[in-house]
């Protein structure tokens, strides 16, 4: 069963890695007026809803069917059936939420981290004591997001020991 793509949410899905979409495809002449637009706001970050398909058309001057047709197109070079563009993360970004009772919490980022703690493993961060309330933690959940150029893990911590 083939899965229809929405033009609206492959748009929205380039946003969030359009500086490697601009890396990897900016060259080519059939995408250049489509990624320089995409390239002139930071539509995910803004206040602003993402620009509709017809205002799209307008500002890039092309037919309804031409813009649909290049978003897909634009798209599906990156994730078709051919993998034949590698996109690549290499900032990483840890972040620590701990959790102890309630009103007990902290929160912290890492740039650097020699490990990444697995699920279930016990951690001691005695520098958060006075704002958390205790220094031993296990690690209650890892979600990994892949943005821009950055692969950011969040860590989840409650105190005590599992």
């Amino acid at each position: 069963m083939r899965n229809n793509i929405q033009v609206k949410r492959a748009f929205l899905d380039l946003l969030y890695i359009k500086t490697q979409v601009k890396k990897l495809l900016g060259h080519e002449e059939k995408y250049k007026a489509l990624i320089a637009f995409m390239m002139s706001e930071n539509f995910v970050e803004s206040d602003e809803p993402i620009p509709s398909l017809k205002s799209m058309e307008l500002i890039l001057n092309l037919k309804t069917y031409t813009l649909r047709k290049l978003i897909i197109d634009l798209y599906n070079e990156l994730f078709g059936n051919e993998l034949k563009y590698g996109l690549g993360f290499p900032k990483l970004e840890v972040q620590f939420d701990l959790r102890y009772f309630e009103e007990q919490w902290g929160y912290f980022k890492c740039d650097k981290l020699a490990f990444i703690p697995r699920l279930g493993e016990n951690i001691t961060i005695p520098f958060l004591k006075a704002r958390v309330g205790t220094d031993w933690f296990y690690v209650d959940s890892i979600r990994h997001i892949l943005e821009g150029s950055t692969q950011r893990i969040e860590i989840g911590l409650k105190g005590g020991y599992l």
